[in-house]
């Protein structure tokens, strides 16, 4: 476990520079943006405005965490999906590879922890550092639309007790995304482990090419199909996966409204939790699962062999 723990902070030690620029990016962009501009939601329902730039403060405190946490998470996980390829022939490229054979530290551990830090971990931290700033720009929203006594008298209760909610539901959300896309991002680095630069043009063309081959010539959406359902399953698996919505709906006229719709989150987030972990009962994750296997056993593969 200390062996685990050593390459963890490895990984940390290399990427925290740019993993806290990317993180910290968002919230001082809004906050900027806050000292200048007017903040506010707007939310509509059939075409109609509902709220303009002034819903109720405890509704405001929480679409404030919520979109900050989506920015910063979505930073994280597009930044995490560009560099996956590049990870799988890190230590070849800067021959650190030689190093970490000398070591007493098994090549299973050493993917794990890459994998672990990169597709995982730093989206949790993301998505923790997203809620936090949040916090702060809710300060800013409210304080400016209702002023900062209203901020301080808020129903903190409900409110955190929502957003813990809502944190862990996404939390969740994020590995069972990260494993049903597991299978194009592992294969996706395997490819690029054994063929270098042109591991990502290779997949993209096989299953660019051979999805239009098989459906203009013979027919067959398999291709599109796959990849409909991995994407598919994946967004849902983040959240919303009954697709029945928030509770109450969006039609808040009052703090009544505000605040029923806010005491309803948590378990309605713990439902939808239910509703996604049934989804892995599902055939298609079994085979993604499979496929995902293969791609760590060839990564696997190419470490063994040193250069």
């Amino acid at each position: 476990m200390n062996r685990f723990n050593t390459l963890l902070q490895r990984e940390w030690m290399q990427h925290r520079l740019g993993w806290l620029i990317l993180m910290g990016a968002p919230l001082v962009l809004v906050l900027v943006a806050g000292l200048f501009t007017e903040l506010g939601v707007s939310i509509e329902k059939d075409g109609d405005t509902i709220v303009r730039h002034t819903p109720v403060a405890a509704f405001q405190v929480l679409a404030c965490m919520g979109g900050m946490a989506v920015m910063t998470l979505g930073l994280a996980w597009l930044s995490a999906l560009f560099q996956a390829p590049g990870l799988a022939r890190r230590d070849h490229q800067d021959r650190s590879i030689e190093f970490w054979l000398s070591l007493p530290v098994g090549h299973v551990s050493s993917l794990s922890a890459t994998l672990l830090a990169h597709l995982l971990l730093v989206l949790w931290a993301a998505l923790g550092v997203g809620v936090l700033g949040g916090w702060l720009v809710s300060l800013l929203v409210v304080g400016k639309t209702w002023g900062v006594a209203a901020w301080f008298s808020l129903p903190w209760g409900g409110v955190i007790a929502a957003c813990a909610a809502l944190v862990l539901r996404v939390a969740v959300g994020i590995l069972l995304a990260t494993l049903w896309l597991s299978p194009l991002i592992l294969m996706t680095m395997a490819a690029s482990a054994w063929l270098k630069r042109w591991g990502v043009p290779l997949v993209a063309s096989v299953l660019g090419v051979g999805g239009l081959v098989l459906d203009k010539i013979y027919g067959k959406t398999w291709v599109w199909d796959v990849l409909r359902t991995l994407f598919e399953q994946a967004s849902t698996a983040v959240i919303v996966a009954d697709g029945r919505g928030t509770p109450g709906g969006m039609a808040i006229h009052s703090d009544a409204d505000s605040l029923a719709f806010i005491q309803g989150l948590p378990a309605w987030a713990m439902h939808d939790l239910g509703v996604a972990f049934q989804s892995l009962m599902a055939p298609a994750f079994a085979a993604a699962l499979v496929v995902a296997a293969a791609g760590f056993a060839l990564l696997l593969l190419r470490r063994q062999r040193g250069a």
